[in-house]
């Protein structure tokens, strides 16, 4: 059995080797027709509104307990 080194050394030209132009112009459709677009507001307005709604849970919770320890 051949030694890994050596299998290298007799295939390196094959480590060298470019596709053809239209190769690479197929990779790139398909490439682009599997990306999406990315929806940056979205991810942004998420944890925005999480905290929102915290923020809002928390105000209410201290108008209730003020108003009810006021008298």
């Amino acid at each position: 059995m051949p030694d890994i080194f050596d299998l290298f050394k007799e295939n390196e030209e094959k480590l060298h080797e470019r596709p053809a132009e239209k190769v690479w112009q197929k990779l790139e459709k398909k490439l682009d027709k599997t990306r999406h677009p990315r929806r940056r507001g979205i991810r942004f307005l998420q944890p925005v509104t999480v905290v929102m709604i915290l923020f809002l849970l928390l105000l209410a919770a201290v108008m209730v307990w003020y108003f009810t320890h006021k008298g």
